[in-house]
């Protein structure tokens, strides 16, 4: 691959050289960047059948978790004895519906979205499908648009990684 770079300067002094992106490197940044940008929700809420198994799965997970019986155990920290980046994430959710909202965020930062985004799920089930497909189209485009789920993300595996070091208490 071929770089072309330019030199800046001012009268007899060298400044700085500049590297000036070929097409390689410019293709390289559109594939980050569409990947980034790529939706996930949008296309999700598009397939009813997901919808519904993934709501149902959530309420059974919430409503176990929250009579006190353990429904799934977390595989990574069973596995490896370290909290994945979900660690505490039902039991924040059922604080969170109780109204515990301080001992929510406090167990899991991330457990107002997700929340949200179970609530989401339970009404994307329920919808006619012609208004499904219009929100469907719109989740999808707001999310190219915004790169939403990719900072979620990075957010998350930050977040993650603050707790492994304990600088953050699960």
């Amino acid at each position: 691959m071929h770089q072309f770079c330019e030199t800046i300067s001012a009268g007899n002094r060298l400044i700085g050289i500049v590297r000036i992106p070929m097409k390689a490197d410019r293709i390289k940044i559109n594939q980050i960047r569409s990947g980034f940008f790529s939706p996930v929700l949008g296309p999700l809420v598009r397939n009813r059948q997901a919808i519904v198994l993934l709501a149902a799965v959530t309420i059974v997970q919430i409503a176990l978790t929250a009579a006190g019986t353990i429904a799934w155990q977390c595989p990574v920290k069973s596995t490896l004895g370290v909290a994945c980046p979900a660690c505490g994430l039902t039991r924040a959710m059922v604080l969170f519906a109780q109204g515990h909202w301080k001992a929510a965020i406090d167990l899991h930062a991330f457990a107002p979205i997700f929340f949200g985004v179970g609530i989401f799920l339970v009404a994307g089930s329920i919808l006619p499908a012609r208004l499904q497909q219009k929100i469907a189209n719109q989740i999808a485009a707001f999310e190219r648009h915004s790169g939403i789920v990719g900072l979620l993300i990075l957010s998350i595996l930050a977040y993650w990684i603050l707790r492994i070091i304990n600088l953050m208490n699960p």
